[in-house]
C-alpha cells in the first residue's frame, strides 16, 4: 500500500532539524524572515493596520493596551501586515512568506523557541507549502479556479507543527485538517474581478488555518490522511486540473525550494515588476527626466494579462487597486517614490503629474519572438518630443530568484519599511538580531516589537 502524502511530509517535518541544513538555506531561511518581518512593520503604515489595531483590542477584550494573545489571532494580523503592500517574497506561485513567516512568529512565543528553531520551522514550512502549491497540475496559465491562500495554509501549518514539537501522526492529521479548512481559490474574484480588494490572496485566513490545524491535531482532532490521493483529493477541491504526487516526495536528498524565493524591489504585483524595471532604465538611458514631459508616449510590451483588466488601469483610486495597476506602479518607479507606503500615499492617486504620466503609457502584449523563455519579461520604448526612440528589454526582474537582489537592497528595504515603527537605533539592532539570528537562544527582542503597540520594547530588554 502506497503511504499518504501526508505522512511523507510529516516524517520530513518532525526529523528536519538546524543543524542538518546547508548554509546556504539557513542564510535564504534569515533573508525570508527579514523581508517578511520588514513588510510586516511597513504594513503598519498601511490602511488594514486601524482596523486590525481595533480587531486586536476586540478580541483582547476591548484592551487596545493588551495585544491579542491567541496566536492564530496573531497569525492572521502578521499575514495580514506582511502583505498589505504587495512588497514580501515571491515563489513559482504565490507569497509562502506571508503565511509561513506569520505562523511561525505567532507559535515562536508560545513554543519558546530559539533563533535555530524558528529557522527550521521556517524552512519546513516553505518546503512543504511549496511542495504541495506544485504538485497543483493546471493545463491553462490561468484559471476560473485560482488562489494562492488555498495552499499556502500547509506552510502556515507545517511551521506550526514543528514548533509545536507533534509527534509524527499529530503532524500527519495537522495537514490533513488543514486542506480540509483550507481558504477557497478566490482570486479570480478578490483581484481580478471588476476591482481589486483587500482580501485579495486570503494569505491571512490560511495563516490563522494553518496555525489551528496544527492546534487541532494536538488536541487529538483528526482529517482524511489520503487527503492529497485520488479523484476527491486536495487538488479537486483547490479546482486544479490534476495533480502530481511525485512534487510531494521528500528525503534527505531534497532539493530545497527556499532557493526558489525570490523578494520584491517594487510594491506591485510579481508580473509587472519587470515593465517598472524597463520603464526606470529606459528613462535613465534617455536620461529623461521622470516626469515624463519630454516623453510623447510610452509603450510597454509585457505579458497578454498586462494588457487587460485590472493591470491596465491608468487611474487606481486606492492601495488594493494601485498595487495591480502596471501604468500606476511605472509611474512610481521612474518617478523615484520608494516602494512601500510611499508608493501609496493618497496623494498619489490624484496627482496631475502622475495622471499625466500614466496617460502616455500604453500596453501592448509582448510577442513569444521578442522575448526567452520567461513570462514576465517586458520591454519599453519611450517616444520623445525630440524625436529620439529609447529602449529597454529586462527578460528576468531584480529580485526574481534567478536574478537576486543583493543582501544589502535587502537590508536597506528593510530599514525604510521599518522606519515607521522602530524608532532610534531600533532597527538597526532588530536587523543585527535577525542577521544572527541562529545565535539568539531568547527571541523576545524580536517576539515582543512586533506584539508591541508601536513596536518599543514591552521588557526593557535588549538585544540577546
Amino acid at each position: 500500500m502506497t503511504t499518504p502524502a501526508t505522512q511523507t511530509l510529516a516524517g520530513y517535518i518532525m526529523n528536519a532539524s538546524f543543524e542538518n541544513l546547508p548554509s546556504d538555506v539557513v542564510e535564504k531561511a534569515k533573508l525570508c524572515l527579514m523581508d517578511s518581518v520588514g513588510c510586516f512593520f511597513g504594513g503598519h503604515q498601511s490602511p488594514v493596520a486601524p482596523g486590525l489595531e481595533r480587531l486586536s483590542a476586540d478580541i483582547a477584550g476591548g484592551s487596545a493596551e493588551a495585544p491579542c494573545q491567541d496566536p492564530a489571532w496573531q497569525a492572521f494580523h502578521y499575514a495580514t501586515l506582511a502583505n498589505a503592500l504587495d512588497l514580501d517574497d515571491i515563489y513559482w506561485k504565490g507569497h509562502p512568506g506571508a503565511t509561513v513567516v506569520a505562523a511561525a512568529l505567532a507559535l515562536a512565543n508560545r513554543s519558546r523557541s530559539t533563533g535555530r528553531d524558528l529557522i527550521a520551522a521556517i524552512v519546513a514550512g516553505y518546503e512543504v507549502g511549496c511542495r504541495i502549491g506544485m504538485s497543483l497540475v493546471h493545463n491553462t496559465p490561468r484559471k476560473t479556479v485560482h488562489g494562492h491562500g488555498t495552499w499556502q495554509i500547509f506552510g502556515a501549518a507545517a511551521a506550526s507543527a514543528k514548533l509545536l514539537k507533534l509527534d509524527h501522526q499529530q503532524t500527519a492529521h495537522a495537514l490533513a485538517i488543514a486542506a480540509v479548512n483550507a481558504p477557497v481559490a478566490s482570486v479570480m474574484k478578490t483581484v481580478y474581478g471588476a476591482t481589486p480588494t483587500m482580501a485579495k490572496n486570503n494569505f491571512a485566513t490560511a495563516a490563522m488555518g494553518g496555525v489551528n490545524a496544527a492546534f487541532l491535531a494536538r488536541a487529538g482532532f483528526e482529517g482524511p490522511l489520503d487527503v492529497f490521493e485520488g479523484e476527491s483529493g486536495f487538488w479537486r477541491m483547490a479546482g486544479a486540473d490534476g495533480v502530481d504526487l511525485s512534487r510531494l516526495n521528500i528525503g534527505p536528498d531534497m532539493r530545497y525550494e527556499i532557493r526558489d524565493v525570490g523578494f520584491k524591489a517594487f510594491s506591485c504585483c510579481r508580473i509587472i515588476q519587470s515593465s517598472v524595471e524597463a520603464a526606470v532604465e529606459a528613462f535613465a538611458i534617455g536620461a529623461v527626466d521622470g516626469t515624463g514631459h519630454d516623453v510623447r508616449e510610452i509603450e510597454v510590451f509585457a505579458s497578454e494579462i498586462v494588457c487587460r483588466a485590472p493591470f491596465n488601469d491608468p487611474e487606481p483610486r486606492d492601495i488594493w487597486a494601485a498595487q495591480f495597476s502596471a501604468p500606476f506602479a511605472i509611474a512610481m518607479g521612474v518617478l523615484g517614490h520608494a516602494a512601500g507606503p510611499e508608493w501609496f500615499a493618497p496623494s498619489r492617486f490624484l496627482d496631475q503629474t502622475v495622471r499625466k504620466l500614466t496617460a502616455k503609457i500604453r500596453l501592448f502584449p509582448l510577442r513569444s519572438t521578442d522575448r526567452s523563455s520567461h513570462h514576465h519579461a517586458a520591454k519599453v520604448r519611450l517616444h520623445l518630443l525630440d524625436g529620439r526612440v529609447v529602449e529597454a528589454t529586462v527578460e528576468v526582474a531584480k529580485g526574481d530568484a534567478a536574478n537576486p537582489l543583493t543582501p544589502s537592497f535587502l537590508e536597506e528595504k528593510f530599514l525604510r519599511l521599518s522606519a515607521g515603527r522602530l524608532h532610534g537605533n531600533g532597527r538597526l539592532e532588530m536587523l543585527q538580531f535577525l542577521k544572527h539570528l541562529e545565535l539568539k537562544d531568547d527571541l523576545r527582542f524580536l517576539l515582543d516589537r512586533i506584539r508591541a503597540p508601536g513596536g518599543s520594547p514591552q521588557s526593557g530588554d535588549s538585544p540577546i
